[in-house]
């Protein structure tokens, strides 16, 4: 396999490849002995193998934690030994997501402060590193920690970045039942696209118990697409609009309805589309 051998290859000469030890952290990590798994882990001498035979671990972990098979005291002498080894991954980035990893731990544990301490050590390190912060505070999102996102979220600089983050965020209060929460998210989100999106995917959610509330979602989303200027994502978020709206009249999609608005919207005689958000 020529470069992939050399990537997986250890420079000590010890026996087994790095492929060979991460196969085994995996397999550890798998019937729960984490223990075992971190001592392969120590074995790695590649940044990138260490990171993903540590990652493979915190992940496996939380997943237990998440189910309620470990103990915070079997659990964080665990986190404080995969601590160390995370010191020394020479790569910021693959510390920082390393750390905010270990800091949903602690949370989900309930232990606050020990979260609050990594996740800051974490912030610290991906401070201008947009797209290290957006997986931090994707990774807060996904699992139900939005209030701690929420401070991540203020360090991200790239907007379209942070878009995406917010489209998530919006989608997953809506979900929850929290609509007022979710209409402040959007206003937040700048890209036309991203709004657009936010708006579906509230649509999507209100089908089956509130069909009223979701044609007005997706006509707002509707409106907001067409302030795309890109071409092309105009037609994605149209493509993906039109059939949700058109499964809601029991139509079918036409492409000349879809084509029409490939081009950039002339303000004319109409004058410019609403904000639906605002």
């Amino acid at each position: 396999m020529g470069k992939l051998d050399e990537l997986f290859k250890t420079d000590s000469g010890e026996e087994g490849s790095e492929l060979e030890i991460l196969e085994k952290v995996e397999d550890y990590a798998e019937v729960r002995d984490f223990e075992t798994a971190v001592l392969e882990a120590r074995r790695l001498k590649k940044d990138v193998n260490l990171f993903v035979a540590l990652r493979l671990v915190l992940w496996e972990i939380l997943r237990r934690v998440e189910r309620g098979e470990e103990s915070p005291s079997r659990v964080i002498p665990l986190l404080t030994s995969i601590g160390l080894i995370v010191n020394n991954v020479k790569s910021p980035r693959y510390r920082a997501i390393l750390l905010a990893d270990m800091s949903v731990i602690f949370y989900h544990l309930g232990d606050e402060f020990s979260g609050d301490l990594t996740l800051k050590s974490a912030l610290n390190l991906a401070m201008n590193q947009d797209d290290v912060l957006t997986e931090i505070v994707r990774n807060l999102v996904e699992r139900g920690l939005i209030d701690k996102a929420a401070g991540a979220l203020r360090l991200v600089r790239d907007i379209d970045k942070l878009d995406s983050v917010l489209v998530r965020i919006a989608e997953l209060f809506y979900k929850a039942g929290d609509h007022e929460r979710a209409k402040a998210v959007l206003k937040h989100i700048k890209n036309p696209f991203h709004k657009a999106l936010a708006l579906y995917y509230m649509a999507e959610h209100s089908t089956r118990h509130d069909p009223e509330t979701a044609k007005e979602l997706v006509n707002a989303a509707l409106l907001m697409a067409e302030k795309i200027n890109d071409p092309n994502a105009r037609f994605e978020a149209m493509l993906k609009i039109f059939d949700l709206k058109n499964a809601l009249e029991g139509k079918t999609v036409k492409l000349t309805d879809l084509l029409s608005r490939r081009e950039p919207p002339g303000e004319g005689l109409r004058g410019p589309s609403p904000d639906p958000s605002s």
